[in-house]
């Protein structure tokens, strides 16, 4: 069965360009791994940015979510071929939270099933809240592991002490989140301090240029980064979600 990996956190944590680091790292030590990048965002859909310049393509998460009859045929339908292993399960061009009506349960567990028989593993891209997407609930309540990621700064702050409250309950399985700050390169950052108040850190993410340039130019998932540091630290959170050594 599919491992599924749920990236989650405060907005401006770098949730995307962590999950699509991701997804190019295991392709890469795991080259015969099919992998699923799964954009759960409707304010910023995956698929252009991923792919902007196929104009072809009319696959969206929300067909999937929303069409009357879905089986699992009509969820491959809906996948971008990145690469020959890597695919993408996202929202489209000019499509938002009102393009498609809000799914259902049924309909929600019937997308993870079919999801874990298509790949062997899933990375989901979450959005910023538990309460307002039913996708990155049902994301987090199904993941094998869930990363928490922090800005490290008082956004970051406030942004723990407003979910901790909804993912205590039992369903989300907040005790065994990993949770990492990631950086900012716009101001000085106080590691120390932010994990003296956030409690246990896993890890940091290091604000990366070329990783932002990957992401901006559409490359990430072809060609990861050519970045030593923050190569480092995607490969060891790519270990504390496999069950390895951090």
């Amino acid at each position: 069965m599919a491992k599924i990996f749920a990236i989650y956190g405060s907005s401006g944590a770098y949730k995307t360009t962590t999950a699509l680091a991701l997804a190019n790292h295991i392709s890469k030590t795991q080259p015969k791994a099919n992998i699923i990048v799964v954009g759960t965002d409707v304010t910023k859909p995956i698929i252009p940015i991923v792919a902007p310049n196929n104009k072809e393509f009319t696959g969206s998460l929300g067909r999937c979510l929303s069409d009357v009859s879905f089986e699992e045929t009509d969820l491959r339908r809906n996948l971008l071929p990145i690469t020959y292993r890597i695919f993408v399960l996202g929202y489209n061009i000019r499509e938002n939270a009102n393009t498609y009506p809000r799914p259902d349960d049924t309909r929600l567990a019937q997308v993870f099933s079919y999801l874990r028989n298509s790949a062997d593993y899933i990375i989901v891209d979450c959005m910023s809240t538990v309460i307002g997407s039913k996708m990155t609930s049902w994301a987090i309540i199904n993941a094998t592991r869930t990363v928490e990621l922090f800005t490290c700064d008082l956004n970051g702050l406030v942004f723990d002490g407003s979910q901790e409250p909804v993912l205590k309950s039992e369903q989300y399985q907040y005790k065994n989140f990993i949770r990492a700050l990631a950086l900012d390169n716009r101001f000085s950052q106080d590691e120390a301090s932010m994990r003296n108040a956030l409690g246990y850190i896993s890890g940091v993410i290091p604000f990366c240029t070329k990783a932002a340039e990957a992401y901006n130019q559409s490359v990430l998932l072809h060609s990861g980064v050519s970045d030593n540091e923050y190569n480092k630290a995607i490969r060891s959170l790519a270990n504390m979600l496999m069950g390895g050594k951090e």
